[in-house]
């Protein structure tokens, strides 16, 4: 039997991460990971393994990450079973563990709809194979039907119609994005996917999927009947708790393991993170669904740097969400509070908005405008969300702003900012959307204070 001081269970980004913190931090502790999969894939890029990357195997997250930057032994096998602190895999091999850290990540959702088992009809999984298999069906597929209008659907949307194939993307919200942007983002977003041949359908939702053996078209609850060759549901994941609730663990079967401030489950010396631990809202403490590779990274991180002791008092409170994503060359970017979820949680705010070019002068070739939304509390004028489209830049700057907005920066904080900026590299001094956007939020409340 192998016995190791650490244990990390999940070979994607949290159990990685997770991995070359304890290393770096106890340099004389030994670790293995223990990863299911045969190839690990990047999450994040696995829309792209259906068109822009040549091969799915380009995707691939290497596994010297593991062994060589974390020092730890790579296992491949599936854990079945724990006894007090000895893991059993299928293979029935025995690992021994003084610490041991989930990280499985999440399930894709699978609706409960007839015809989901047709020959034709796929989920998002993070499995090279299934994923090669995917993207060969596509290559003989004409119409293909994307469930979900969420980043994932999306994506795909783009990706497939990027490979000549005649697209509809079917959402039963009313927007792009609904749980991440505002209404005009989405608007944005939607038009961009329609002028390049989309068939967006809103507010309506698949009641079955026809066909015989292969699937020939999904039934809508509204009588109407879409052909295809194939259907992608890309409707959201859930955590995959099956092991931790059969080892007794604290678990909620919508949010995942419950875990303490410092990722500490219900037994001591297992921690969690990732996609599979609960989460809890940045704003209002309460769970939330929001799983993303970045949060996974900051939870493992902090578990592989507190495994034996407290070394790194844990700064954030929560999730609070901040995602880019990339359609028809237009770059999109959220973090924090949307306008719609301020006012659900009932916070009294103010907006500001900016629009100008990410280059200066504006006759760049690579210049791009750049449009930018902030929400700003009311009463204590913290910075609560932000939301933006435009050029590359943009990418970066949602990370500047995620840190403005985690660090509670006022209204006044920012317009006193002191930035660097270039005529190749950024939008003028005179006209950085962050600080202008500001600006416009400082002065609607000055003439509501004058009137």
């Amino acid at each position: 039997m192998k016995s190791f001081d650490i244990v990390i269970v999940g070979g994607g980004p949290a159990g990685v991460s997770t991995a070359i913190s304890a290393h770096n931090t106890y340099r004389s502790k030994s670790i293995a990971v223990i990863r299911k999969e045969s190839v690990a894939l990047i999450p994040c890029g696995i829309p792209y393994t259906q068109y822009s990357l040549s091969e799915v195997s380009d995707d691939i997250l290497p596994d010297l990450l593991v062994t060589e930057k974390a020092g730890a032994e790579l296992i491949i096998g599936e854990l079945v079973d724990k006894t007090d602190n000895i893991l059993t895999l299928a293979d029935g091999q025995k690992i021994q563990y003084q610490k041991l850290v989930l990280a499985m990540g999440a399930m894709p959702c699978m609706p409960s709809l007839h015809g989901t088992e047709k020959q034709g009809v796929f989920i998002i999984k993070k499995d090279i194979k299934y994923l090669e298999k995917m993207k060969h069906y596509r290559d003989n597929a004409s119409k293909i039907v994307i469930i979900g209008g969420g980043y994932i659907g999306v994506e795909l949307a783009e990706e497939y119609t990027k490979a000549n194939k005649e697209v509809t993307l079917i959402e039963l919200e009313h927007q792009l994005l609904p749980n991440a942007m505002d209404e005009a983002f989405g608007a944005k977003m939607a038009s961009l996917l329609e002028g390049i041949g989309v068939s967006l359908i809103f507010g309506h939702a698949v009641t079955s999927i026809e066909g015989g053996k292969m699937v020939q078209a999904v039934q809508l609850d509204d009588g109407r009947r879409i052909e295809t060759d194939m259907v992608v549901i890309c409707i959201g994941c859930r955590p995959d708790i099956t092991l931790a609730e059969k080892f007794g663990l604290s678990c909620d079967p919508r949010y995942g393991i419950h875990v303490d401030e410092y990722l500490r489950s219900s037994e001591d010396d297992i921690f969690v993170v990732g996609d599979i631990t609960a989460k809890r809202d940045f704003f209002t403490g309460k769970p939330t669904d929001i799983r993303l590779a970045s949060t996974a990274m900051a939870e493992g991180r902090l578990v592989g740097s507190n495994l034996f002791e407290v070394k790194v008092i844990r700064k954030y409170l929560g999730v609070m969400g901040s995602f880019s994503t990339k359609i028809c060359g237009v770059s999109f970017g959220v973090s924090g509070l949307t306008e719609a979820r301020a006012k659900e949680i009932k916070i009294n705010y103010r907006v500001g908005e900016a629009t100008t070019v990410d280059r200066h002068p504006g006759c760049f070739k690579d210049a791009s405008q750049t449009h930018l939304k902030l929400i700003f509390s009311r009463y204590s004028h913290v910075l609560l969300g932000a939301e933006l489209y435009g050029g590359d830049s943009v990418g970066e700057m949602v990370n500047m702003l995620s840190v403005m907005i985690l660090n509670k920066m006022t209204d006044m904080d920012i317009d006193t900012l002191q930035i660097g900026t270039h005529p190749l590299l950024t939008a003028s001094p005179i006209a950085y959307p962050i600080i202008t956007a500001t600006v416009e939020a400082i002065g609607k409340w000055y003439r509501e204070d004058a009137a």
